[in-house]
């Protein structure tokens, strides 16, 4: 018969109910969706259930659920100078979750990258990028990274048209030599992390690893700020880009990880406290940005944009690792 209906337990500590996605990972626009009843109960209650079943005994489900499919976009912005071949794609996602403003996630790292776009399109024509910069402002990030998925697929799929459903005129995936990604660069009790390159699939590896090791020259050499490594595995608008073999890498602040004493100490802050304790909820508010990080954190953004675009022989720099 299959299930009449989905219960998903939220752990002992849990003070909110679970907002797990019941999707498949790659999910897409047009696949289907649940067609029963999806609900987060406590993890008492699932106890009592899971007594019950001994006893076969049933349970009613009613439920007054609506699905409504909404529109969403990616915001895509393409460099009018520097070689096509040697695109660099730099992303940042712009929804929210839709119970929390947004502000750190990730108001923080969309609103630097356009800054970043509109400084580099004032500089004069001598001093524009060698190669190609394609900003891109990715939504549904927070629905399962559907934003740069469907930038990917697109891609892929359009290979021997002329542009992609996307609107970017005979941009191929085999163009993309790199990404970086920006989610998260203004978390109130922060610690700064790069993203680990070694964290990426195969092909994408080599070229990964030179990406954070430009994020660390930054720390290092130019901002002389400790920072911290952090994995590349999942999360965020990277992932669709390494699994397709493309390079990536970012900088980021934190989300609710707890801040150690070892890391107060080395980092400042507020030991044995969330990095950022209003992650996705309400109070990502304008109130919940650390000035300090941002600038910090944007610079960072700048230098590494700043220097793969200006790389003289890009590929052959993200494969000497």
């Amino acid at each position: 018969m299959g299930a009449a209906a989905v219960l998903i337990s939220t752990p002992k500590s849990a003070t909110k109910p679970s907002y797990a996605r019941v999707r498949i990972v790659d999910w897409k626009e047009n696949d289907p969706l649940m067609n029963i009843p999806v609900l987060s109960i406590t993890s008492s209650t699932f106890n009592v259930l899971i007594t019950s079943s001994r006893y076969n005994s049933t349970l009613d489900v009613s439920t007054k659920t609506q699905i409504k499919v909404v529109d969403t976009f990616n915001i895509i912005c393409e460099g009018r100078t520097g070689d096509r071949n040697n695109s660099i794609v730099v992303g940042s996602h712009l929804d929210s979750v839709a119970f929390g403003p947004g502000i750190n996630d990730n108001g923080s790292g969309s609103a630097s990258t356009l800054e970043i776009c509109l400084l580099l399109h004032k500089r004069p024509k001598k001093k524009q990028p060698k190669n190609k910069l394609v900003f891109v402002w990715f939504g549904s990030e927070e629905d399962g990274l559907l934003g740069s998925r469907h930038f990917i697929r697109d891609l892929q799929t359009s290979k021997n048209s002329q542009s992609t459903s996307q609107g970017i005129p005979s941009l191929k995936l085999s163009e993309i030599a790199m990404n970086l990604n920006f989610d998260m660069i203004a978390s109130p009790n922060y610690i700064p992390l790069v993203h680990n390159g070694s964290d990426a699939p195969a092909p994408a590896k080599c070229g990964s690893i030179i990406v954070q090791r430009t994020f660390e020259q930054y720390f290092t050499s130019v901002a002389n700020k400790r920072y911290k490594i952090t994995d590349m595995i999942g999360g965020s608008d990277f992932l669709p880009f390494i699994n397709a073999g493309i390079p990536s890498g970012g900088i980021l602040t934190g989300a609710s990880e707890i801040k150690t004493e070892q890391e107060r100490i080395l980092f400042g802050g507020i030991a044995n406290a969330q990095l950022d304790p209003c992650y996705h909820k309400y109070c990502d508010t304008i109130n919940n940005i650390n000035r300090d990080a941002l600038n910090l954190m944007s610079k960072g953004a700048m230098y590494t944009i700043s220097h793969f675009a200006n790389s003289v022989d890009l590929r052959n720099e993200l494969s000497t690792c």
